[in-house]
């Protein structure tokens, strides 16, 4: 099992911030719940403000997350046995398909030395993109998870942003030498029309 190998992104203007022992044993209280060890250090480096995946800490949206979520899985018959934590909803509108889509992230806290991470939600399932259903997604790591979210908004965008400068200087002499020739042509105009 991987143990709190997160990629955090320092930015001094986005950082992130986590919560206090003592929040998080509040949130766990209120919930009677025990939250995965990785949740707890994720909560306490970017629990309260994250730049790759904010949670919620709010403990009445929490307890509200987690009725809807239950009454979400009751209606499909799925993991009603299981003991499962809801640590971030999301409603989105898809101009795609004019709905609003929901997702639930979520532990299933079943197995308290390794909880599975699940992503439950509205997503397209079909080619034209018009068709959508709820689909529980394959569990996941959530170190793993984090680390997908941290690359997908800050890898490849960098890369992209270095491509370009590089991209950007390598055509400079290019530019000037097409500058060069269109004033040329320009001064090679006048004096003919002169």
């Amino acid at each position: 099992m991987k143990k709190n190998n997160f990629r955090f992104v320092d930015q001094p203007e986005d950082p992130n911030v986590g919560l206090t022992i003592e929040e998080i044993a509040f949130l766990q209280k209120e919930l009677n719940l025990q939250f995965p060890e990785n949740y707890i250090y994720y909560l306490q480096n970017a629990g309260k403000r994250s730049n790759v995946f904010p949670v919620e800490y709010d403990i009445v949206k929490l307890k509200k997350y987690q009725k809807q979520l239950k009454e979400t899985l009751k209606k499909r018959d799925l993991l009603s046995t299981e003991s499962l934590f809801c640590f971030q909803y999301n409603i989105d509108y898809e101009p795609l398909v004019g709905q609003d889509f929901e997702i639930f992230y979520f532990f299933n806290l079943s197995d308290p030395k390794s909880p599975d991470l699940y992503v439950f939600g509205d997503f397209i399932t079909n080619f034209d993109r018009q068709g959508y259903d709820k689909e529980l997604n394959n569990k996941e790591n959530f170190v793993d998870f984090i680390n997908y979210k941290t690359k997908e908004k800050f890898g490849p965008n960098q890369l992209k942003k270095i491509g370009k400068i590089l991209l950007g200087i390598l055509l400079t002499p290019v530019y000037i030498i097409l500058l060069i020739i269109v004033a040329f042509q320009v001064l090679i105009e006048k004096i003919k029309n002169q």
